[in-house]
């Protein structure tokens, strides 16, 4: 008799145990999830600054085929490379939309909390068009840097080393490591 009462004590005694675990476990669970959802806001590395891409435009913005088509994309992935601490990109995939819908790129800025836009467009020239990019504050809508680029060629080759120069110039405009 006395050993069914230690057995019944063993078990109450281990079913005391595992609902103290459960509980902690759980309670422990619901507080990381508290914890992220309250710090979620506030994850944002002080000083990141945020770089919004937009799509590059042709000669006829309304002819999504130019030969431009790909090279915000670029950027963006040459940006994305950067780090993320340090600088935050949105590429051409989160900023069309709102070029389609035909808001002003500072405005595209203003509803992506970003810093700063990379616009690109195609200036009929000459001889040849002109891609003209520029890069502009969004919070005063000054330019931190802009360049004109001689676009005579459509060759593939050509267009890789347009898309390293100018990365390379707006890295050096934003003081990034290389």
């Amino acid at each position: 008799m006395e050993d069914s009462f230690q057995i019944a004590d063993q078990r109450a005694a281990a079913r005391r145990t595992l609902t103290t675990l459960l509980i902690m476990v759980s309670a422990l669970f619901v507080g990381s999830i508290l914890f992220m959802v309250v710090r979620g806001d506030q994850s944002a590395p002080e000083g990141r600054r945020v770089l919004a891409v937009l799509p590059f435009q042709g000669l006829d913005p309304a002819d999504g085929s130019s030969r431009y088509s790909g090279f915000g994309e670029g950027l963006a992935a040459y940006f994305g490379r950067a780090d993320p601490n340090v600088l935050a990109v949105f590429g051409p995939a989160s900023t069309s939309q709102y070029v389609e819908a035909g808001a002003d790129p500072l405005a595209v800025g203003q509803t992506l909390a970003a810093d700063m836009v990379l616009v690109g467009r195609e200036v009929p020239g000459g001889l040849s068009a002109t891609l003209v990019v520029e890069l502009l504050r969004v919070d005063d809508g000054s330019s931190l840097w802009r360049n004109e680029f001689e676009a005579s060629s459509a060759e593939e080759g050509e267009r890789r080393l347009l898309l390293t120069r100018v990365a390379t110039e707006v890295t050096e405009a934003l003081d990034l490591p290389r």
